[in-house]
């Protein structure tokens, strides 16, 4: 494995890469956050582009690792897959060459995708006897972060009963076949080894004593803290974050400069890396989302706009002035090349614009992969309860400040979902090819609260899952010795 320049190839990554390419079965790398999952996915792509696609569930998370969309790569609709979506492709040399599947942010995938995923590759590549036509999936993704999206409970129940859950290993398919798992071990953004602590007892929601008083030391109301304009508050909503910063940058005098991206061909809204049309002033606090060639700054680098020139925009980082040009973010699109036989990639549409945002609130979502030193978080149940981990995993240290409204940390943390030996998060270190998971651990791991759907998408929903019913259950003979049968 040749690895790119400045990246530290610690053993795991080792592992990782000799796996991948000298393997038999699937593999499935982890880790805390911080541990350069990202960096090993990007490494493995530039080794081996030929035979091989990058996917993720999203349009950003699919940019930011130079691939494609998993809906948009296999033709399939942005809902429930259903039996009548798995179709023949289009694009059958594409599916017929490809080798090995890499995908990205893998927790965010449904059961029901993965299933999709599974199906279409048996389908097309004639295939129909292997799990996934036989191609090698190689997954990326740390289950204690992202899980995968359920806004409505009788989807959460469909996939339970359906599948065994809701997760990407409870597709029938990997009953079929083995998996490797590798734990990232490193983590490379933080060196305080007593915050390190703190932050895996909460990764696996087993928080001690030790390590709220810990946390509960940095808690703080937001009114009370000096110099607020200097942290970057973590939000869960991009409604709140937008409020915020349009609320700082009001109270700034000066002229306002608009700056418009140049969009082409088809690029998704939601693979937008900032605004499509960012609003500055001089003195606006905001964040570098992409690593300078120079290392002048990193993505998550916080600027202040010292100067607004016709097009031209300089930041302020630690009292030295820089320009900050425009960036281009491209959406690719797999293609087979059946003259030379192999994958290539073709540009689909382009992004092009100022490398920052507003950063006097982020979204938890968009600080996904960002070391911010200085941030602060507004505690809310919803916050702690799906992603008070990635939230607190931004800073290097425990200099992390969050407001909480007047209470400690433990009383959201211990109420967050727990990581038991039944949990399906943590089902698949001993048995990833297991049977689905029951009820019972749906339940456990999804707390019951008020999901806030309407009655016309209930009924939608009821109508496609009643739709379903038909359809061959996976089998529930035995609980695999993982203590959850039924």
């Amino acid at each position: 494995m040749h690895w790119p320049r400045g990246v530290e190839a610690t053993a795991d990554f080792e592992a990782a890469a000799a796996y991948a390419s000298t393997g038999d079965g699937h593999l499935f790398v982890t880790g805390k956050a911080g541990t350069g999952k990202s960096t090993l996915l990007r490494a493995l792509r530039d080794e081996d582009a030929q035979e091989m696609v990058v996917l993720a569930p999203t349009g950003l998370a699919a940019v930011q690792v130079g691939g494609q969309t998993i809906h948009s790569f296999f033709g399939l609709p942005p809902r429930l897959i259903k039996a009548e979506d798995i179709r023949p492709s289009r694009r059958l040399g594409l599916m017929r060459k490809l080798k090995t599947l890499v995908i990205d942010e893998v927790s965010m995938v449904r059961s029901d995708l993965m299933d999709g995923i599974d199906k279409m590759l048996r389908l097309n590549r004639k295939r129909p006897n292997d799990p996934f036509g036989g191609v090698r999936l190689v997954m990326f993704g740390d289950l204690h972060q992202l899980p995968p999206v359920i806004a409505e409970p009788e989807l959460q129940s469909y996939l339970a009963e359906r599948f065994g859950g809701p997760f990407f290993f409870d597709a029938p398919a990997f009953r079929e076949t083995d998996t490797k798992r590798i734990e990232l071990e490193r983590v490379f953004r933080q060196k305080d080894a007593r915050f390190l602590s703190a932050l895996n007892s909460i990764r696996e929601g087993t928080p001690g004593p030790d390590d709220l008083a810990l946390l509960n030391e940095r808690v703080s109301p937001l009114e009370s803290l000096p110099r607020r304009e200097d942290y970057v508050i973590l939000t869960p909503t991009n409604q709140v974050a937008q409020e915020i910063n349009m609320a700082f940058l009001k109270s700034l005098t000066g002229k306002t400069a608009l700056h418009e991206a140049l969009v082409t061909g088809s690029y998704a809204d939601s693979a937008q890396p900032t605004d499509v049309v960012l609003t500055l002033k001089v003195g606006a606090k905001v964040i570098l989302i992409r690593n300078d060639p120079e290392k002048r700054w990193v993505n998550g680098t916080l600027a202040k706009i010292s100067r607004l020139e016709d097009d031209r925009v300089f930041v302020e980082i630690d009292g030295e002035e820089h320009e900050v040009e425009p960036e281009v973010w491209e959406a690719i699109r797999y293609d087979y090349d059946a003259k030379e036989d192999r994958i290539v990639e073709t540009l689909a549409g382009s992004f092009r614009q100022l490398p920052l945002r507003l950063a006097w609130a982020l979204t938890i979502h968009k600080a996904q992969g960002m070391t911010v030193d200085r941030c602060l978080t507004l505690g809310t149940d919803d916050l702690y309860r799906e992603a008070g981990y990635v939230a607190l995993s931004r800073g290097r240290t425990a200099n992390v400040l969050y407001a909480v409204g007047g209470h400690g940390v433990d009383d959201d943390l211990t109420h967050a979902p727990q990581r038991d030996a039944s949990d399906p998060i943590d089902l698949v270190r001993d048995a990833f090819g297991r049977q689905a998971c029951t009820q019972l651990a749906i339940e456990k791991a999804v707390p019951d609260h008020d999901w806030g759907i309407g009655a016309t998408e209930r009924r939608r929903l009821l109508v496609e899952i009643e739709a379903l019913d038909g359809a061959p259950q996976p089998s529930r003979d035995g609980d695999f010795g993982i203590g959850l049968g039924t």
